[in-house]
């Protein structure tokens, strides 16, 4: 059995190194405006919520019943870090972990603490998520941004109105690109869809903005859509 990227934090200090890099960055500005007004908005506070990093390692190999499912499946997630509860912890695990070597089909998850990066979780079954194909040139920058804002509570201040929660974000690999997903809890809201949607597109820098088609391809699918849902959410009742 191979094993997975773990990480190996340093006792360096993320936030400091970060805008040492953004001082000397050839990255555009509104990239580090973005940056800047996250960091100006959470460096003395933590998150509002606790996040827990979670890696999903993909099989093709089928169950042989429903008990040997449940188990294989609880046997793909580990856990990388159970507590991002504020900035500083969130760069030590992104900036130490080895982004490169996660394999083919592999995810990795940054959820709310307390719910797993699954269909069958009882805060995901109404729910569903906004993907995105990106191609592997942009996949990591638009996961950075996308963890940030979504962690930042920049996501989930346009759900408030609608009562509805941004509950992860995930990133896994393809060929040639990555499918990025952002997961909220009430897939039947339309308007809550939407908001999300237009803040996520408004607010990741230009350059990275999907075009909806080709290769930028993005859309909305409900958790309860996918095959093998049915199943799942009766195996985690066993």
């Amino acid at each position: 059995m191979s094993t997975i990227p773990s990480v190996h934090i340093n006792d360096k200090s993320p936030i400091e190194e970060h805008h040492q890099h953004d001082s000397t960055s050839t990255s555009p500005t509104t990239r580090k405006s973005l940056h800047q007004n996250i960091f100006g908005k959470l460096r003395p506070l933590p998150f509002q919520y606790h996040w827990t990093v979670w890696y999903d390692r993909h099989t093709d190999a089928p169950a042989a019943s429903t008990a040997t499912a449940t188990a294989d499946y609880d046997s793909r997630l580990y856990v990388l870090h159970e507590d991002v509860a504020d900035i500083a912890t969130f760069y030590r695990v992104y900036n130490n972990y080895p982004w490169d070597k996660i394999r083919l089909r592999d995810t990795v998850h940054i959820f709310r603490k307390g719910v797993r990066p699954v269909w069958e979780d009882p805060e995901n079954r109404n729910g569903g998520c906004w993907r995105f194909r990106v191609p592997k040139s942009k996949a990591q920058a638009f996961f950075h941004e996308i963890a940030i804002l979504c962690m930042a509570n920049e996501f989930q201040a346009v759900l408030e109105k609608e009562h509805d929660h941004v509950l992860g974000v995930s990133t896994s690999v393809r060929f040639n690109s990555h499918l990025i997903s952002v997961w909220n809890k009430l897939g039947s809201n339309d308007r809550s869809i939407k908001a999300l949607e237009k803040t996520i597109i408004d607010r990741l820098s230009p350059e990275l903005r999907p075009t909806g088609t080709g290769s930028t391809a993005y859309f909305y699918k409900r958790h309860d859509e996918n095959d093998g849902f049915k199943e799942a959410v009766e195996r985690s009742k066993t």
